[in-house]
C-alpha cells in the first residue's frame, strides 16, 4: 500500500523544485536567428557571405570568425544596404575584441574614403556598414535585441 504522507511530500518536493529552481538565462541566439528577424521586419537579403569581416589586413582571424556581410533591402525599396555583422560567444570575448572591432572599422574607412560608416553594438552583436539609413539602423538594431543582444 502506497504511503499518502510519502506521497504528498514527493509531490510538494517536485512542486517546489519546479517553481523555486534556478532558470537559466536566456542565450543570445546566432547568424541565422538575426536573418531571420531582419526577414520579420521586411528585410529581404540579397547576399550572404560567412567569415567577412570587411577588414582583410586589420585583427587577423580574431574578427574574421566572428562575421556575416550581408547585402540587404528594406521592403520594396531597391537600395541595398551593407551590413558586416559579428558575434561573440562569451562577454569577455566581447569586451576583448572591442579594439579589433574598431580597427576593423577603421580599415574599411581607409578603404573607403568618403563614406560615411554605421556602427552599432548590442552585446554580443557589434555591426558596420556604409550609410546606413535611420530606418536601417533602427531595424537592425531591433533584429539584435530581439536576438539577445543588449
Amino acid at each position: 500500500m502506497t504511503n499518502p504522507r510519502a506521497l504528498m511530500l514527493l509531490v510538494a518536493s517536485l512542486l517546489f523544485a519546479a517553481c523555486g529552481g534556478v532558470t537559466p538565462t536566456p542565450s543570445p541566439g546566432n547568424m541565422d536567428d538575426v536573418i531571420a528577424n531582419l526577414v520579420l521586419q521586411g528585410v529581404t537579403v540579397h547576399r550572404l557571405t560567412s567569415g567577412d569581416a570587411g577588414c582583410p589586413t586589420t585583427a587577423g582571424g580574431s574578427v574574421h570568425d566572428n562575421a556575416v556581410y550581408l547585402e540587404v533591402a528594406i521592403g520594396a525599396q531597391s537600395a541595398l544596404h551593407r551590413i558586416h555583422l559579428l558575434r561573440w560567444r562569451r562577454p569577455a570575448d566581447f569586451e576583448a575584441g572591442k579594439a579589433a572591432f574598431d580597427q576593423c572599422v577603421e580599415e574599411y574607412r581607409a578603404r573607403n574614403p568618403g563614406v560615411e560608416v554605421s556602427t552599432l553594438e548590442a552585446a554580443p552583436w557589434r555591426a558596420y556598414g556604409p550609410g546606413w539609413s535611420d530606418m536601417m539602423t533602427t531595424i537592425l538594431n531591433d533584429a539584435l535585441l530581439a536576438t539577445g543582444g543588449g
